[in-house]
């Protein structure tokens, strides 16, 4: 692919994400206020995913063309991972966004919702979307089920913290172009090709979404979430790099997420309902702006993938030494933010 056809192809993404965001905006399908977690002042189109989600599947298709063999071809250098894995983490990633889709429609019952995640989730690593192997200072595990039980673990907590985190314009969309660009270069830098520029045409796809959703006029909505969620979460299994530099970069959605549902269980509260009680929504509380709060979040995703990238170059026990390191100083900071908006944290003794 010459850099010609590249730079094409990644403008293409980026304007055909653009047009297509546009045109879900008449879709009437809204995010109303409620006046506890949706404090938005006027409802909002809330299909920007599926804008996203088609126009993946038009640079998809034109890439194909591109390459002549097929019009459906991909592989090789275009994104990481076996052809056929690549086709079946494709296909997984629009089923995930057609669950959201539908939750953003109908509003689908919670448990129906949850049992067709759980369903993707668990259906992906039986078909080879799975870690290889668990690399540790302490041992490598390679048993089959706990590996195919682990990779269904991994993506129901991300796809669904990429959710609980899409609470304020550009912070859950826009980290999860940071981390995917964070995937492309670790697998650069480590030797295992170039920049897949699949990779990048969904980072563009992303960047269109975020013209509208910056300005306040669409939301990614469920189908965003869950389908963005599930490109970076399945790539990142099949991409061959450790699972520890996957994880460092996914740390800055799932340290909220994680640490927020430890403090609600410590206060007995329940975990499902809808709150305002991540550290993103306390910055938010205390008067920062969506953009500001997004940019902190951006920062930190930039810092996990130079992290993952060195961890990944440097192999042996650095990605896992990386992530623990990043783990712990955002647990800090997630305790820092919560102990200035007042609010308990595990840990803090009742008063």
């Amino acid at each position: 692919m010459t850099i010609l056809v590249s730079i094409a192809l990644v403008g293409l993404s980026f304007f055909a994400s653009y047009i297509l965001c546009e045109a879900t905006k008449r879709t009437g399908v809204v995010d109303a206020p409620d006046g506890q977690r949706k404090l938005q002042d006027r409802p909002i189109p809330r299909l920007g995913g599926v804008g996203i989600l088609a126009a993946v599947a038009l640079v998809m298709l034109v890439a194909g063309a591109v390459h002549t063999l097929s019009p459906l071809w991909l592989g090789g250098d275009w994104l990481p991972g076996r052809v056929p894995d690549v086709w079946f983490a494709l296909g997984l990633t629009f089923l995930f966004g057609a669950v959201g889709a539908a939750d953003d429609v109908f509003d689908l019952n919670p448990v129906v919702k949850l049992a067709l995640l759980l369903a993707l989730c668990v259906a992906a690593p039986l078909l080879g979307i799975a870690a290889t192997e668990l690399a540790s200072p302490f041992g490598t595990v390679t048993l089959p089920a706990i590996l195919i039980a682990g990779s269904a673990t991994w993506l129901l907590v991300f796809i669904n913290a990429s959710n609980f985190m899409d609470g304020s314009n550009g912070l859950s969309l826009g980290s999860l172009a940071f981390m995917l660009a964070g995937l492309g270069l670790s697998l650069m830098l480590s030797g295992r090709g170039g920049f897949p520029m699949g990779l990048a045409c969904i980072i563009a796809t992303i960047g269109g979404f975020l013209i509208h959703n910056l300005r306040g006029e669409l939301y990614a909505g469920d189908a965003g979430a869950f389908g963005v969620g599930a490109i970076f979460a399945t790539f990142g299994l099949i991409s061959g790099l450790p699972v520890w530099t996957i994880a460092t970069l996914a740390l800055p959605l799932l340290i909220d997420v994680l640490l927020t549902l430890v403090s609600r269980t410590h206060r007995g509260q329940p975990l499902f309902t809808a709150h305002r009680d991540h550290a993103y929504q306390s910055l938010i509380k205390a008067g920062w702006s969506h953009i500001e709060v997004a940019m902190v979040w951006w920062g930190l995703s930039a810092a996990c993938g130079i992290a993952a990238a060195v961890g990944a170059v440097g192999g042996g026990a650095l990605p896992f030494i990386l992530f623990w390191v990043f783990a712990a100083l955002f647990t800090s900071g997630w305790l820092f933010i919560h102990r200035q908006a007042g609010q308990e944290v595990p840990g803090q003794a009742d008063r």
